[in-house]
């Protein structure tokens, strides 16, 4: 598997664990960029939240612990979800090319 086989992977892999209610997080806002043969980002278009322009604007809210009133102190279920998502997949990139995480 080469360098950008096992990036597009990755992109599936955060696809998979973005948080869906609409699905417009996981199918609109993940997306990536290859800037050259050697670097290749995987981000959310979310912008943010004051805006409120870009297409998953929220995006922070899915991944953060919720500390507003209004949840009534429940924990946010997907809390860290990006944080997990970016793990895996360099993780999964390691392993496709033959690297290891330091």
């Amino acid at each position: 598997m080469d360098f950008i086989e096992a990036c597009l992977r990755g992109v599936q892999t955060v696809r998979d664990r973005a948080p869906i209610n609409t699905g417009n997080l996981r199918y609109n806002a993940v997306n990536y960029e290859q800037r050259d043969e050697n670097t290749f980002v995987i981000y959310v278009d979310y912008y943010d939240a004051k805006s409120k322009s870009g297409i998953a604007w929220y995006m922070p809210y899915t991944n953060e612990p919720w500390v507003s009133p209004k949840w009534n102190g429940k924990k946010n279920p997907n809390e860290g979800w990006w944080q997990d998502a970016a793990e895996k997949v360099a993780q999964e990139i390691a392993d496709a090319l033959g690297g290891e995480i330091l």
